[in-house]
């Protein structure tokens, strides 16, 4: 790891001096058509919008410039913004032409007089027309980066991330940088748990029912302000799905199969005409896996007993399949209202099997028992998600209101069954078989209203506000049954439960911000009222473990742009990390007598002060982004482990009564030569947590320095190929509780993760080639191969006054991937053209233009 850690470091040192011997690219300086006399007021404000003359949709990134109508020298220009809009401001009196260049359609020359009587102009809708003749002629060779950074947000595209296709969220969010992802699909951002939301909005899929292929990009805030929702130590991952606007007809097929039965396919579509947009996405993915697991544990004696020894070896083979359909559509009903609806529907089942061998030794280490348990389990889901929103765009640039409303419905089952057999020695059966099964069923109603309104105040700031309430029920059947030497079912209703909880979340929020020179600032306060209750309604308990009152969580940015594309920023913002049903409802799980779990229904919400300062310098192939953290959490949420009985352990939730970290990280993202892009992200922290353990009565104390590093390099080859590598490597560190945003579908055994153990390191190198055919480069051939040299796995070591354990878990994680995808479409069709004898008057004459 050494040699590693060197290398790693070394990377990131050449990459940071390249960057700094980059040339300055030459900064723009007015020209002599743009000096103006002193005596001129130059006070003068153009704006409008720009739209798609057929579609009347908003063109983004055109070019718009302003002339003197006198010698055509440049007074002032821009780009349009996303939405369409462009405003040019500080102008001088005077008779103008604006100019507008936009590549594929005809350009447009306008006339524009600025006057005493005419200083603020709106000149509406300016309508741009397709030039046919060159579209036919124009091949689109540029792509997006596979990394944006920016010093609140980073962005990860997907369609760039060759080693994910034909994975799953999981697989994207392991190539991320500063993400961390376990074996079991618990998210980490900096070694925390951050909050993860599907298209800006909570989910009760988890990363590995989302399909990469469907994934337009990801990004990650780490800092979030008071617009976003309170919820996540680490600020927030946002997965953002595809959804295709191009003009006309367009989509793509794809088709994977890997080592081991592993298959996948998919595609997508997508048709706008007139006032509609309409995508669909389809997605099906299966697959099977192995996993094998080591537990040696030793529990230290009281009052004179000796140690006792338990040694667990676990083998399992699990596999299944899932289906991701999503169908979109848009109507715009004139320049500035669009409507927009969306239809989720996620179906999957799994099944795992687990031979489990459990041996107990005395404190002599002699034989004294031995069991083993066959399990067969399966597990299926069901999600729907609706989603509808409105926006509107007011005539004054980037001033606009939105409304969204989404639900998300989700039902799962399981069954399955434990077979245990007492053995000898040798592993002969001693006695009968003890049989039990088990059926669960589960069901979530998710509802989210949101509205947000921006207003622009004057020529810099920015207001916003917006309400949010969403609200969750969910409710659960838990039976097990015993099956006798009759072949009889009895229920045990001691292990047997249900339960239901309600939860809401109503949340306001107001953010202002302005710059004044190269100072920028923003102020945010965000309000949210917690209501919580759960119940067992076989039992008639019921309780509400938090008030209902309202928590506030401010949020302050500062910003500083000094020369040569530098800026600094300061924040600071107030989190909080409610505990869920599971960690809250106080039953207790025995499926494997020697891990029991339960949970503790006095846990109280974590709430965490993030300050963050940053320092980004841009050239023109090079970025660096530097950041120092700090976070305190009060009432941290982590799990404690103790030894009940002989030689059981019993792992509960409980709140920390000191947290804290902090850490540097560094981004660099590279173009070492033309082709060959690195980003290299490093991040180091210390972290240190105090737990009361109320059981004995002592504090646990556990604290460490850890790092975590990772290398995405693409290189361009000639004959169209392209050469991924991913590079991670996590530092051995300090334990903390899983993140409630990931996990696996399939019923796999919880790491038993508390705040007593050390993580050891784990890296991983994973490699892609991607070859594109066609002169358009339509269809697309990638080889992927994970975990190159199979050593992703998880180690940990944990101990208190009671006992010592090591334990150790190991997925399948080297595969081979095979994908094929073909994208096909055209520019502008018409398909919902209505023909009728009047011709153009009533119908739109079809388009010709050039295969993507």
């Amino acid at each position: 790891m050494k040699k590693l850690f060197v290398l790693l470091i070394g990377s990131l040192v050449m990459q940071t001096y390249a960057a700094a011997q980059a040339p300055q690219g030459a900064r723009p300086g007015a020209g002599a058509g743009g000096q103006q006399r002193a005596a001129m007021p130059q006070i003068g404000h153009v704006y409008g919008k720009l739209v798609e003359a057929k579609t009347r949709q908003a063109v983004e990134y055109a070019s718009v410039a302003l002339l003197r109508q006198k010698d055509s020298s440049v007074v002032g220009g821009m780009l349009s913004k996303p939405n369409g809009d462009f405003s040019l401001e500080q102008l001088p009196f005077g008779q103008f032409i604006l100019r507008i260049n936009f590549m594929g359609y005809k350009p447009v020359f306008k006339k524009v007089s600025v006057t005493p009587q005419t200083v603020s102009q709106d000149l509406g809708n300016i309508r741009l027309e397709a030039n046919p003749e060159v579209l036919s002629e124009v091949e689109v060779t540029g792509q997006r980066t596979a990394f944006q950074m920016s010093i609140d947000k980073k962005v990860f595209n997907v369609d760039r991330n060759l080693t994910s296709v034909g994975g799953t969220a999981a697989d994207v969010l392991k190539s991320v940088p500063s993400v961390n992802v376990d074996i079991d699909g618990n998210v980490k951002v900096r070694n925390s748990s951050p909050n993860i939301f599907v298209d800006g909005k909570p989910s009760t899929l988890t990363i590995d029912q989302i399909p990469a292929d469907a994934i337009e990009s990801v990004e990650l805030i780490t800092n979030p302000s008071a617009k976003y929702d309170a919820e996540g130590m680490s600020g927030i991952i946002n997965i953002v799905l595809k959804k295709n606007k191009k003009a006309g007809f367009n989509g793509m097929v794809m088709a994977g199969v890997g080592t081991n039965d592993k298959y996948n396919a998919g595609g997508n579509i997508n048709a706008r005409q007139g006032k509609w947009n309409v995508s669909a996405n389809y997605n099906f993915n299966a697959n099977r896996n192995w996993g094998s697991g080591q537990t040696d544990r030793t529990n230290f004696g009281t009052q004179g007993s000796g140690n006792n020894y338990t040694t667990q070896n676990s083998d399992s083979r699990n596999g299944g399949q899932f289906q991701f359909g999503k169908l979109g559509v848009d109507y715009y009903i004139d320049n500035r209202n669009t409507i927009s609806i969306g239809q989720n529907i996620v179906r999957g089942s799994f099944k795992n099997y687990e031979d489990l061998t459990s041996v107990f030794s005395d404190a002599d280490k002699t034989f004294t028992g031995q069991s083993q348990r066959l399990s067969d389990n399966e597990f299926g889901f069901r999600n729907y998600t609706t989603t509808a929103g409105f926006k509107h765009l007011f005539t004054e640039p980037n001033k606009e209101l939105t409304a969204d409303f989404s639900m998300n419905k989700s039902s799962n089952e399981r069954s399955g069954g434990f077979n245990t057999q007492a053995q000898d020695v040798n592993g002969s059966p001693i006695g009968d078989p003890r049989f039990q099964f088990n059926n669960s069923d589960g069901k979530t109603d998710f509802y989210t209203l949101q509205a947000d309104y921006v207003d622009p105040v004057g020529t810099t700031g920015k207001f916003e506000t917006g309400v949010k309430a969403t609200l969750r029920n969910y409710s659960s059947i838990y039976d097990v049954f015993n099956r006798n030497n009759a072949g009889v079912d009895e229920r045990i209703d001691s292990l047997s439960t249900d339960y239901k909880y309600n939860e809401q979340i109503y949340a306001a929020y107001v953010n202002y911000a302005n710059v004044v020179g190269n100072f920028g600032y923003q102020l945010g306060l965000r309000a949210e009222q917690y209501v919580y209750a759960g119940e067992i309604p076989s039992e008639s308990l019921k309780f509400n473990p938090t008030k209902a009152r309202p928590g506030l969580f401010p949020s302050v940015y500062f910003s500083y742009k000094l020369p040569k594309e530098q800026e600094l920023q300061l924040n600071y913002s107030r989190r909080v990390t409610r505990p869920n049903f599971f960690q809250l409802i106080p039953y207790r799980d025995i499926t494997d007598p020697q891990n029991q779990r339960e949970g503790n229904p006095d846990l109280k919400p974590e709430y965490t002060n993030s300050l963050e300062f940053s320092y980004m310098k841009t050239w023109k192939l090079h970025n660096v982004l530097a950041s120092l953290y700090y976070r305190n959490t009060n009432n941290l949420i982590t799990s404690l482990s103790t030894v009940i009985g002989k030689d059981s352990l019993l792992s509960t939730f409980v709140n920390a009564s000191k947290s804290l970290s902090y850490g540097a990280e560094i981004t660099v993202k590279n173009q070492i030569v033309k082709g060959w892009d690195i980003t290299t992200n490093v991040n180091l922290y210390q972290q240190e947590v105090d737990v009361f353990n109320d059981k004995t009565g002592n504090f646990i104390r556990n604290s460490g320095f850890s790092w975590l590093a990772k290398i995405n390099s693409e290189t361009k080859l000639p004959a169209n190929f392209t050469f991924q590598v991913t590079a991670n490597y996590q530092a051995p560190t300090i334990t903390l509780p899983p993140s409630s945003g990931g996990g696996r579908g399939g019923g796999f055994m919880m790491i038993p993760t508390s705040a007593q153990g050390m993580i050891k390191g784990m890296n991983t190198v994973d490699l892609a080639l991607r070859k594109d055919f066609l002169k358009g480069k339509n269809l697309s051939a990638t080889l992927s191969l994970s975990d190159v040299f199979n050593t992703r796995q998880y180690e940990m070591d944990q101990m208190d006054e009671s006992f010592s354990q090591y334990y150790l878990r190991k997925r399948e994680s080297r595969i081979l991937k095979l994908n094929l995808s073909y994208r096909f479409g055209k520019f502008d069709t018409q398909l919902f053209k209505r023909r009728s004898n009047r011709g153009d008057q009533q119908g739109m004459q079809m388009d010709t233009g050039q295969g993507f």
